[in-house]
């Protein structure tokens, strides 16, 4: 009876197509990514420290308590791409597909006088229903599909919710500790691309020398009864 040796490197294939047919099937697919700018002027970041209150006993004034430090507010400016993901996952086996939209915010070139306080901003991924859209540091936030998912998180708490229509993009979230807490509410919009920008000169330059040369082509007729 002839005798089939199985190599090293069939057995990793095998092993790997196995894995395969365990894995559910994921599509992901960019459907819009923009870049966008931060409106100074529209955007904030509150710094609230946790201060305990300092009392002492004054013999003509009695009880005196001190009041905490009052919240600090700054501007914000800086940079966020904006990624809207279609993603569809089917896990067969007779689980139902998922289709679902999330959001991939990632921030740079902030500049905010809270960056100096412990404020930290880079982003996040969320889901995405209509124009709104929700993100969480819980570990089973975006969890889907068959199983079950557990988890937690220590130290500084964050989250937020916003709105992104295309165009503009409104966000608030906070982040919290037990030594301070950050609210931070952003008003963002598109930036154009420098070739759509320069495109669009292009043609504004070439409508408007077409519309000059047309008025000196065609002078206007004079009126019935008038010798030109």
């Amino acid at each position: 009876m002839p005798t089939h040796r199985i190599t090293p490197l069939g057995a990793l294939r095998t092993a790997i197509c196995a894995l395969v047919l365990l894995l559910p099937v994921v599509s992901v697919q960019i459907a819009h990514a923009a870049v966008l700018r931060i409106d100074a002027a529209a955007s904030t970041v509150t710094h609230t420290a946790a201060s305990s209150e300092i009392c002492y006993w004054d013999f003509q004034l009695g009880l005196v308590c001190t009041p905490p430090a009052p919240p600090g507010v700054f501007t914000i400016a800086g940079d966020i791409d904006v990624e809207l993901i279609d993603q569809h996952l089917d896990f067969g086996f007779g689980f139902p597909p998922v289709d679902r939209t999330l959001l991939q915010l990632r921030t740079s070139n902030l500049i905010s006088g809270a960056l100096a306080q412990g404020f930290h901003l880079p982003g996040g991924l969320g889901r995405m229903i209509g124009e709104a859209f929700e993100v969480s540091d819980d570990p089973c936030f975006l969890f889907v599909g068959p199983g079950s998912c557990s988890g937690w998180v220590a130290g500084t708490r964050t989250g937020s919710a916003g709105n992104w229509n295309g165009a503009t993009l409104v966000w608030s979230g906070y982040q919290k500790s037990s030594v301070d807490e950050f609210t931070f509410s952003i008003t963002a919009r598109a930036v154009p691309e420098p070739g759509t920008l320069s495109l669009t000169l292009v043609m504004l330059a070439i409508v408007s020398l077409a519309g000059r040369r047309g008025v000196r082509r065609f002078p206007q007729a004079a009126a019935p009864g008038i010798l030109a």
